[in-house]
C-alpha cells in the first residue's frame, strides 16, 4: 500500500487477516489478563482495529473487484460515484436509441448501424459496409465524418456523437479515478496505524507458537522441565520430539553432564545406531527448556546455557565458495571461540570430509583444548568413529565413553538405540553396507582389506594369480633387458618381444557372474 501496489487479492487478505484478529482479541478479552501474551493481544487489537475493518467491509466490493480484476467501490458510498455509474450502466440503452436516431437519417440501403464507445476516439456510429460501397471503396455518408474502416465496418462521427462526448465523455476512466481516489484515501487511513497490523502479526505468532508447544505438550506427553542455575544437564527418558513420530517406538535414553558426572561424553557405535538422533535430542530439549517449552522426558532438570553451538549438519551451497570440510571447520570454529563453561556443543563426525590422520588429530586437539580448561570445559557431546581416539586423549574425570548397545547374532545385527557406557569394537560398516543394497562379493573384499589394514599387511590384487603371472613377465622382460647385447642383438625383435609381453598383460581375465 505505502508504494501503490496492492492487489485485489491484497485487500481480500489484508480484510481477512484483520477480521480474525477481531475474533482472536475478543477472545483474548474473556481469558485472564495475568498471562503476558493474552494481556498483549487484548491491549493491542484495539478500536484501530475495527475501524480499518469497518472501512473495508463498508468500501469494498470484493465480489466486483475480483470480476473485473481491479478495485470497487461499493454503492452508497459516494454519490457523485453512484451518479456516474448509473449514467454508464444506462448507456447501452441509451446508445441503441441514439443508433435507431441515427439510422432513420440514413440512406435506405443501410439496413443496421449502432453506436460504439472506443478509448480515445469517443463515440462513434458503426455502419456495415454495404455491396455498393465495398465495390466502389466509397465510405463518405452524407452528413457523416468517416474516421477509420475495420472488419467491413464503417466508423463515422456524428452530431449526436459529438454531443455524446461532450455530454458523457469518458465515463468509464472517470469512475476508475474516482475509485482510485477513494482507495487512496483508504490506504492513508489504514497506514496511519500500520504500526498495529505489525503487532498483529507478531503477537499472533507468538500465540499461535505457545498453543502449539501446548498442545504437542498435551499429545505426547511432555513434562515440565527445571531450569536451574547449577551448570548440569540432567535429562531422564529424553526423546527426540520429531523422530519419535516418525517411528513405532521409540526408545529413550538419559542424560547427566556436570562437574561431578562429567562434561565431556564421546560416544561410538556403529553406523544407524542413532547417534545423531541422540546429539540433537538433547539439544532440542535444552533448547525447548529455554524458551518455556515442555520438553520429550520422563524429567529434566537443565541449567542456564549461554550457547548451544553445533557440527551436525553442513549445508552446501555453491554460492559459498567453500568446500565441505572448509565448512565443517568453519562450524568447530565457531564452537572453540564461543564455547564457555556454561555452553553446550554437540558434535557429529567432525573430521570424516578430510584424510582419517589428519580429521582425527584435528577432532583430538579441539576436545583437548576444552578438557585443558577442566571445570570451565563446556558440555561437550561427540559422536565420532575414530576408535583410536580412545589412546589419544588424556584419563580425566570430565570424560566419558559412551555407546550404542548392538547384539550380534553371527553375521546379523540387532540395534538396540540404548544408550550405555563403554566403547564400540567396530562401526559395522559391511552390515550397513549389505542393508543398503552393496553387492555381497565388494563386502567380501572390504571385510578382507579391513582385516589386512587391521593387521599392517599388504593387500594382495583381487586375481592373485593374474597378477603373478604379470609380475613374472614384468621379471623376463627386465631380464632379457639385462642381457641384451646392444652392438649385436636384434634390437627391433626385442621390442616387438616387449611390446607383445605387454599386450597379453593387457588383456583382461574372464568374469563369471553367477547369480
Amino acid at each position: 500500500m505505502a508504494t501503490a501496489h496492492a492487489t485485489v487479492n491484497d485487500w481480500k487478505t489484508l480484510y481477512k487477516g484483520v477480521y480474525n484478529a477481531m475474533l482472536i482479541g475478543d477472545l483474548c478479552s474473556t481469558l485472564p489478563q495475568r498471562l503476558f501474551i493474552i494481556n498483549k493481544i487484548t491491549t493491542t487489537f484495539t478500536s484501530d482495529l475495527y475501524r480499518v475493518a469497518n472501512l473495508i467491509y463498508k468500501i469494498v466490493d470484493f465480489e466486483e473487484s475480483v470480476n473485473q480484476d481491479h478495485f470497487v467501490v461499493k454503492p452508497g458510498v459516494d454519490e457523485e460515484l453512484d451518479r456516474k455509474k448509473r449514467t454508464y450502466n444506462g448507456l447501452p440503452d441509451f446508445m441503441t436509441k441514439v443508433a435507431e436516431q441515427e439510422l432513420s437519417h440514413l440512406s435506405d440501403g443501410i439496413k443496421e448501424c449502432q453506436v460504439i464507445y472506443l478509448p480515445q476516439l469517443g463515440y462513434l456510429l458503426a455502419v456495415p459496409l454495404t455491396d455498393e460501397m465495398s465495390a466502389s471503396s466509397n465510405y463518405v455518408l452524407p452528413g457523416l465524418e468517416f474516421v477509420f474502416m475495420s472488419n467491413n465496418v464503417a466508423h463515422y462521427k456524428s452530431t449526436s456523437t459529438r454531443e455524446l462526448d461532450s455530454l458523457l465523455g469518458d465515463t468509464q476512466c472517470e469512475i476508475r479515478d474516482h475509485e482510485t481516489q477513494i482507495m487512496h484515501r483508504l490506504q492513508n487511513i489504514i497506514l496511519e496505524v500500520s504500526n498495529v497490523f505489525t503487532d498483529i502479526v507478531t503477537y499472533s505468532a507468538q500465540l499461535d507458537v505457545l498453543i502449539s508447544l501446548a498442545v504437542v505438550a498435551k499429545e505426547f506427553n511432555y513434562t515440565k522441565p527445571e531450569l536451574t542455575n547449577e551448570n548440569i544437564v540432567c535429562i531422564k527418558g529424553g526423546r527426540h520430539p520429531l523422530q519419535e513420530l516418525c517411528v513405532t517406538t521409540f526408545v529413550p535414553n538419559d542424560t547427566n553432564t556436570g562437574p561431578s558426572s562429567g562434561k565431556m561424553v564421546i560416544m561410538t557405535g556403529p553406523n544407524a545406531s542413532g547417534k545423531s538422533v541422540y546429539l540433537k535430542q538433547i539439544a532440542l530439549i535444552v533448547f525447548m527448556a529455554h524458551i518455556g517449552s515442555f520438553v520429550p522426558a520422563d524429567s529434566a532438570r537443565v541449567g542456564i546455557m549461554d550457547h548451544i553451538l553445533s557440527r551436525i549438519h553442513t549445508r552446501e551451497s555453491v554460492s559459498l565458495g567453500l568446500s565441505t570440510f572448509m565448512i565443517d571447520l568453519n562450524q568447530m570454529a565457531q564452537a572453540l571461540r564461543k564455547a564457555t563453561s556454561h555452553s553446550l556443543v554437540v558434535i557429529d563426525e567432525f573430521g570424516k570430509g578430510t584424510e582419517a590422520v589428519d580429521g582425527l588429530a584435528l577432532l583430538t586437539s579441539s576436545l583437548q583444548f576444552w578438557l585443558k580448561k577442566e571445570q570451565a570445559c563446556p558440555h561437550v557431546f561427540v559422536s565420532t568413529h575414530f576408535h583410536s581416539i580412545f589412546n589419544l586423549l588424556p584419563p580425566t574425570s570430565l570424560l566419558k565413553y559412551q555407546t550404542m548397545e548392538v547384539l550380534q547374532d553371527q553375521e546379523n545385527f540387532v540395534f538396540l538405540y540404548q544408550l550405555k557406557d563403554g566403547k564400540a569394537d567396530g562401526s559395522c560398516a559391511h552390515h550397513v553396507a549389505s542393508l543398503a543394497g552393496i553387492p555381497i562379493n565388494l563386502i567380501e573384499r572390504g571385510k578382507q582389506v579391513s582385516e589386512l589394514f587391521r593387521q599392517n599387511r599388504p593387500v594382495p590384487p583381487v586375481n592373485q594369480e593374474t597378477a603373478d603371472a604379470k609380475l613374472k613377465n614384468c621379471a623376463a622382460v627386465v631380464s632379457d633387458f639385462l642381457h641384451l647385447d646392444l652392438d649385436s642383438a636384434d634390437l627391433q625383435g626385442f621390442l616387438q618381444h616387449v611390446l607383445k609381453t605387454m599386450d597379453n598383460d593387457r588383456e583382461e581375465p574372464t568374469v563369471n557372474v553367477t547369480t
